[in-house]
């Protein structure tokens, strides 16, 4: 990994742009009521806290700091900034790389990191939808995003990503490992013939991951967002495909999404393991976690009814905004290292305890889970780096 190396801005300019962002930001759904008293009291409290100094002793938590399930992602950047609790990658203008930044929760994480003066990468399976996504954003941080075009069902389109952002970008402070599909009726397959739900929202996202570890900055943070309905998940490794030809695990579209939000918290999981082994001369506290972003209406929902009863299920299911859903992506990848342990899920900013399997307690899944999805990936014909980092 290596070493960031940048000058930090002043803390107030990070002030202003934050305030700014309550007010003035164009993400979808974003309303600002009483802009004036708004704007006033981020700058007030805002100038309070850059005169404070923060207790190196005590490390608060999301629920102390008053975030929770109500909280929107604009309103962790300006608490985590308030309370001096911003990760050092923040002020120095580091770079985040964001899956699925064309959709849902996906575009208020870039347009918050984006605002907090962060330079982003889009990734989008569309290049114009992505690039509709940067129009939408308020000039004054447009230029601070740029789409990048990524298909993670199709690991050539992985492979070709990663080799251009590393070319692009250099190194990278923040992985959000945020696109997924959720609940597809039949089963369909990626590029390389994974069912659709583990490919995409497993296998490439580990795929991806892994090339981009080597050019993670020390005291990065690789976020991935799982999901509750990992708790209705199962892991068949003689199966996970659903393409055994004897059917004794028939496809099902919930079952399958639960196995691949499984997958991706497992993943986090192991992966937060490796780089403990790789001790803190090499990672400087790098940390991975996963999360559940909440029941969010979201397009994530368009494949499980028609188009209007889809909408209706969304709607009453939903118990959080696509601002609110943000929250914990925004939170996980922006705050302090000393706010995070390292491998554990969160749900409403705050550690979850996730289902037994989840909590695989002996480590034996993770690491199965790890080896076989390695060895998937180089059985259709793609290499991974030999070192983790």
């Amino acid at each position: 990994m290596n070493p960031p190396n940048r000058t930090a801005p002043r803390r107030s300019w990070l002030g202003c742009a934050i305030a700014a962002a309550l007010c003035l930001s164009a993400i979808p759904r974003v309303s600002c009521h009483r802009p004036v008293a708004a704007f006033s009291a981020a700058v007030k409290s805002d100038a309070a806290s850059s005169t404070s100094t923060s207790d190196a002793s005590s490390s608060p938590t999301a629920a102390s700091l008053g975030l929770g399930k109500k909280s929107t992602a604009l309103d962790v950047l300006k608490t985590l900034n308030n309370a001096s609790r911003l990760a050092p990658y923040v002020a120095s203008g580091g770079t985040a790389v964001i899956t699925g930044g064309n959709s849902g929760i996906g575009v208020v994480s870039v347009s918050t990191m984006a605002a907090a003066g962060m330079k982003v990468v889009l990734c989008s399976r569309s290049v114009e939808a992505g690039e509709k996504v940067v129009s939408g954003l308020p000039e004054w941080y447009r230029s601070n995003v740029r789409v990048q075009k990524l298909d993670l069902a199709d690991l050539t389109s992985v492979q070709e990503a990663a080799e251009e952002i590393l070319e692009t970008e250099g190194q990278i402070d923040v992985l959000l490992n945020n696109a997924g599909v959720m609940a597809i009726p039949r089963r369909e397959t990626t590029a390389q013939g994974f069912e659709a739900q583990f490919g995409t929202n497993h296998i490439g996202h580990h795929m991806l991951t892994r090339l981009l570890l080597p050019s993670v900055t020390r005291g990065g943070r690789i976020v991935t967002v799982a999901s509750e309905a990992h708790r209705f998940g199962q892991l068949d490794f003689a199966d996970l495909n659903y393409d055994d030809e004897r059917r004794r695990r028939p496809y099902t579209p919930w079952g399958a999404y639960g196995q691949s939000k499984l997958a991706n918290l497992l993943f986090a999981s192991a992966l937060d393991d490796k780089l403990r082994e790789q001790g803190e001369a090499k990672t400087d506290g790098t940390k991975s976690v996963s999360l559940h972003p909440g029941v969010v209406g979201t397009n994530l929902w368009r494949y499980s009814a028609p188009p209007v009863v889809g909408d209706l299920i969304s709607g009453l299911m939903a118990d959080k905004t696509v601002e609110q859903g943000a929250a914990t992506n925004v939170f996980a990848c922006l705050a302090e290292s000393s706010m995070l342990e390292g491998g554990e899920y969160l749900n409403d900013c705050v550690k979850a305890k996730p289902s037994e399997v989840g909590r695989d307690a002996g480590r034996k899944m993770q690491k199965k889970l790890w080896e076989t999805t390695e060895e998937l990936i180089r059985e259709a014909g793609y290499s991974l780096p030999d070192e983790i980092v």
